[in-house]
């Protein structure tokens, strides 16, 4: 349950939303992509009002660890199948493996992935269509230290590219380096808003 939130974004800037287990970060960010609605008050995602102008946010890549993708499908069959979807434009689904350090050649379903590479195709899955807003839910989990380091260096470079990007992390080293804002969650509140650039 939130009470008075109010979040705002500009363009190409990167907000870390810090907090411990059910404080209301990943809530907050399916309220925004319009998976739950809000009991009161309005999610805006460029100009459109969610849940009224559309039901669900159509500018937004989102990695949720819980929206899993298909199992029993390769990495390349996956992402060819989302970029199927309504609202994505055409993608090279071989560039974004490639991007996110898969190998696009791999045929083994998602099923015998490790973790990382799981986690690593969900991020990948999130950058198809090019949304300008990406949505990152604790990606450095189950990424070794060269993992997080990828995690960091692909969020900078998703920056500079323009995006404005939103991530959640327990990891509050990491947030502080890719962050430009820094938000701390704790009973479904924001309780402080801090600025790292």
């Amino acid at each position: 349950m939130f009470e008075n939130i109010n979040i705002s974004s500009d363009e190409n800037k990167v907000y870390g939303f810090s907090g411990p287990n059910g404080s209301g970060k990943t809530l907050t960010f399916k309220t925004i992509l319009g998976f739950v609605k809000p009991s009161s008050g309005q999610v805006f995602v460029n100009a459109s009002v969610i849940r009224t102008d559309s039901l669900f946010a159509k500018d937004i890549g989102f990695a949720l660890s819980e929206y899993n993708l298909l199992p029993n499908k390769s990495g390349l069959t996956n992402l060819k199948l989302l970029s199927l979807l309504p609202q994505t434009k055409e993608d090279n689904e071989i560039e974004l493996l490639t991007y996110v350090g898969l190998n696009p050649t791999d045929d083994r379903k998602i099923k015998d992935y490790s973790l990382g590479m799981r986690q690593r195709l969900l991020i990948a899955s999130a950058l198809i269509g090019d949304k300008p807003i990406l949505m990152f839910d604790e990606p450095t989990n189950a990424l070794d230290e060269d993992g997080q380091q990828f995690m960091i260096n692909l969020i900078t470079d998703l920056k500079a590219k323009g995006k404005t990007i939103l991530v959640s992390s327990h990891d509050a080293m990491f947030l502080k380096s890719v962050s430009d804002k820094l938000l701390y969650f704790n009973d479904g509140k924001v309780t402080r808003e801090e600025d790292q650039q």
